[in-house]
């Protein structure tokens, strides 16, 4: 086995060991056995719904992503790229696997003709524009939020995840100045073009209008889904608490220390939820049938993926 699948096989193990700790703490202290119930509680009409808005998501997300590889050029059809982003999304969470739904794309898009380089900075700016969706609803968010969290720290806590991702994303436009010398010689190119992307995306009201009034729609739809679910379940729990207290669950699970964020979303939702007053185990079932609606969501993805079979896509514009 070669040293780079070796790193990759131990980062995996890695997760995999994150993921069960984090699986342990959270059902310590739940009644694992009053969350399987609630679980087999969940009506098939609120579960086919919350997987079909899962679903609808791609179709947003994949229009979105097309229009975000417009800054670097050439495109796939919207056909192509909405497909290629449920393949990826397959990936990211149907398969417990060491390749990343963004690296399917990467791999994808270039090998139906796009240029690596731009494939590569084409889906992670698309990633950044997602994750400022969110970043958009926690801060709408803030203000309820405040009203139901009294400890300064965690007040603290959110705040500077907004400011992170405020200070991610100016680096991000300022970083075609950056003295050469500092960079690589072979990263230079695409380091300014990613650089003057960025910048149209979050500065040209043309461009960032609609990027990212899709990432905020694509994650309303996700927010939808859970509050889908948890009405499924009975729970007394509103839309506008969980518009405010799952964007944040969502964020922080984005976080690659566990695998599919299984385990990380799950603690966060049980604390999260509790703060509408949802009990601890129903809050379990919820996450975890969010994940299995992620999966389900994710099938059709995997189904394109196996009748592509090596066939090539056409390539327009």
């Amino acid at each position: 086995m070669d040293t780079a699948a070796t790193k990759r096989w131990i980062g995996f193990g890695l997760k995999a060991a994150v993921t069960a700790a984090l699986v342990w703490l959270v059902l310590r202290g739940v009644d694992l056995g009053a969350a399987l119930e609630r679980m087999a509680g969940l009506s098939p009409g609120a579960a086919a719904l919350a997987v079909g808005l899962l679903l609808s998501h791609c179709f947003v997300a994949g229009w979105r992503w097309r229009m975000v590889m417009r800054l670097f050029g050439p495109v796939l059809p919207v056909g192509a790229s909405i497909r290629l982003f449920m393949e990826g999304y397959f990936f990211n969470n149907a398969l417990p696997s060491t390749i990343g739904g963004d690296g399917v794309r990467i791999w994808r898009a270039a090998s139906l003709g796009l240029p690596l380089g731009a494939s590569i900075n084409g889906v992670l700016l698309d990633r950044v524009t997602g994750l400022t969706g969110l970043f958009i609803l926690v801060a709408a968010g803030q203000p309820l939020l405040y009203a139901r969290i009294e400890d300064p720290a965690t007040r603290l806590a959110f705040a500077a995840i907004l400011l992170a991702g405020a200070a991610g994303i100016a680096l991000l436009i300022m970083a075609r100045f950056i003295p050469k010398q500092l960079v690589p010689s072979a990263l230079h190119d695409g380091i300014d073009k990613l650089s003057e992307a960025t910048h149209a995306a979050y500065l040209h009201p043309a461009i960032s209008l609609p990027v990212l009034g899709l990432s905020v729609v694509v994650h309303g739809l996700i927010v939808l889904s859970v509050y889908v679910i948890a009405i499924g379940l009975g729970l007394d729990v509103g839309l506008f608490e969980c518009l405010v207290l799952v964007p944040a669950v969502i964020l922080l699970s984005t976080l690659p220390i566990s695998i599919g964020g299984w385990g990380l979303r799950e603690g966060l939702m049980v604390v999260a939820l509790g703060l509408a007053g949802v009990a601890a185990d129903a809050a379990l079932t919820v996450s975890i049938l969010f994940g299995l609606a992620q999966i389900a969501a994710g099938l059709p993805g995997g189904a394109l993926w196996l009748m592509a079979g090596g066939r090539a896509m056409r390539r327009t514009d």
